[in-house]
């Protein structure tokens, strides 16, 4: 049976490697996230827990810098590869990960210098006995590993645009859970006390730093490099901005919770407080399962719309959001029907009025479905390198929308209150459609003068794609110069890949073709196919002289790349995704 046009085969493909096991990771991150409530809760108690929430805002503090500084450059940077501008890619790397380094011993040398002061700061002193003393326990291995948890995020999160995805996966995941055993040996059986949580924090950082500088060093495949040359200054200006418009949900949270803790402090007490507490670590759950889906997906959203393929682009996020939906649905469905699970994560049994905490999870599990759309919605916006959209989700999530409605409820009583959760997300998806109506899909260029399509590898559909492409390219004015490079280059290397890296002898490769007519007048070409691995540039590095050389012996498609790279503006090799992707300036 003869080869067929699958055009949806490479988004698919890509999308099951790279977003597939993003759960596993969200999973292990969130045990890890609210892993030392769990663990103190119940073995400690309610001081242990105290002392814990004493420290919360300086986790949001690391948190704020750690989304910041990770993902609007991973975004940049992968736009800038896809774009064939490697140098500028990595200028960018090296200026987060220096910044990251600064931002990151400022907090822990800061904190551990003014400890006393900071935990003054944070509400806890002295007189608080056997809290304050489980506190500064408790804070200086968190301030010791604050600094790898940053690096950690930044160095995952552009292993993830550099076709490292399950690398990066994996070091999440196993941080996560590493960091949950430690804790969980040194606090049960070697009476570390509440330190022990800490240095489980600590340690697993460290170790997963360490890999990640590795793994980029020993693997010459990867373009991202530790080098002196970084971007400036004015250059980062718009991948800070881009992930700071997110990361402030972190400074979002903290302004949220404080008010929120008085407005439930007044309507039920202490019990009111705990019950929130409740809720914020189980949408922790929640929320990292929406997000690594999202963050996961993000590299995708970004090459699609680097390579301006809307259609891809699109099926991209249709296909995120399925998945969203199915997993959210059962997550939800679960607490709903079996809201005892709270008992089991953070030590339910035996607390009177537990049913407060039942309702309040319900309540909250109901709009965390339309939570999952928003996020997921929040890393979109951030590929189309659209902050403002991406800053409003956050904003309207966490302060916008939720702290009016919750001043609102408050004045309606105790189970009122929790409907702020589901109320909120829906009041965010309703701005975001107004807002989105307004503005439109934002395109880096008219997607009239985007041509795109796939097609296999046979002379006959070969040739009929290169007429239809250069009929596009002077449709928008290409010259006849431009036109001429563009058939060969699309000749030469459509003709070198289905010859020489076909899987099986006489199966024509699948290839998904993007030409994009610039306004400057010229031609972008993105190449992509699901052939082995060869890089057709280093063919006539490879060749070298030929002209002492015998006629048999010299490598005709070797000389016509030459040609082809002596022709073009730009060239760029990379694998990516486990398929050879293509792209050319003319």
């Amino acid at each position: 049976m003869d080869k067929t046009v699958d055009y949806a085969y490479f988004t698919r493909k890509m999308f099951i490697r790279s977003v597939l096991p993003a759960p596993l990771a969200a999973i292990g991150l969130a045990l890890a996230e609210i892993g030392d409530t769990i663990l103190v809760g119940h073995a400690i108690g309610m001081d242990g827990l105290a002392a814990i929430g004493f420290i919360s805002p300086l986790f949001l503090l690391t948190t704020f810098f750690v989304f910041g500084l990770s993902m609007g450059g991973a975004i940049v940077y992968s736009n800038l590869m896809h774009e064939g501008k490697k140098e500028d890619a990595s200028g960018i790397f090296n200026f987060f990960l220096r910044l990251s380094l600064v931002i990151g011993f400022i907090i822990s040398a800061g904190g551990i210098l003014f400890e006393d002061q900071v935990l003054a700061f944070l509400g806890t002193s002295p007189e608080d006995g056997a809290v304050y003393r489980m506190a500064k326990d408790y804070i200086f291995y968190i301030l010791l590993g604050a600094p790898f948890e940053i690096l950690m995020e930044v160095f995952t999160a552009y292993l993830r645009n550099d076709d490292a995805d399950s690398f990066s996966t994996t070091v999440q995941s196993a941080t996560g859970i590493v960091n949950l055993i430690i804790s969980a040996l040194l606090l049960l059986f070697f009476d570390w006390g509440i330190a022990g949580c800490s240095f489980g924090f600590f340690i697993s950082n460290f170790v997963a730093v360490l890999l990640c500088i590795v793994y980029i060093i020993a693997h010459p495949k990867g373009n991202l490099r530790l080098q002196r040359k970084a971007a400036s200054f004015r250059e980062a200006v718009k991948p800070l901005r881009l992930g700071f418009a997110t990361s402030s949900e972190y400074i979002f949270d903290a302004v949220f919770s404080l008010i929120v803790i008085h407005l439930l402090s007044g309507m039920a007490g202490t019990e009111g407080v705990a019950v929130f507490s409740i809720i914020e670590n189980l949408s922790v759950l929640f929320i990292f399962l929406y997000e690594f889906i999202g963050k996961t997906s993000q590299p995708l959203f970004s090459t699609f719309f680097a390579e301006c393929n809307f259609r891809e682009l699109h099926r991209v996020f249709r296909y995120a959001l399925s998945y969203s939906l199915v997993l959210g649905v059962l997550a939800m469905v679960l607490v709903m029907v079996w809201p005892q699970i709270l008992d089991l994560l953070f030590g339910l049994e035996g607390v009177e009025d537990v049913n407060k905490a039942y309702y309040a999870a319900r309540v909250f599990c109901g709009g965390s479905v339309i939570m999952g759309v928003a996020l997921l919605l929040q890393n979109y916006f951030q590929s189309e390198e659209d902050e403002w959209g991406a800053f409003l989700v956050v904003f309207m999530r966490r302060l916008g929308a939720s702290l009016p409605i919750a001043l609102v409820l408050a004045e309606y009583g105790f189970h009122a209150f929790w409907f702020v959760y589901p109320l909120a997300e829906v009041a965010t998806l309703i701005v975001l459609y107004f807002y989105k109506r307004s503005r439109g899909e934002r395109h880096a260029v008219d997607p009239a003068r985007v041509y795109s399509t796939a097609f296999l590898g046979r002379v006959a559909d070969v040739a009929a794609q290169i007429d239809s492409a250069e009929a596009f390219a002077k449709t928008w004015g290409a010259g006849e110069r431009t036109c001429n490079t563009l058939r060969l280059a699309m000749e030469e290397i459509c003709g070198l890949m289905n010859e020489r890296a076909a899987r099986q002898e006489g199966d024509p490769l699948l290839s998904q073709l993007t030409l994009i007519a610039n306004g400057d007048g010229t031609l972008t070409l993105h190449l992509r196919d699901d052939g082995q691995e060869l890089d057709p540039f280093r063919l006539s590095v490879e060749q070298g002289d030929t002209a002492s050389k015998p006629m048999e012996d010299i490598d005709v498609r070797a000389l016509g790349l030459h040609a082809v790279k002596t022709h073009v503006r730009q060239y760029l090799y990379r694998n990516y995704h486990g398929f050879n992707t293509i792209t050319l300036t003319v």
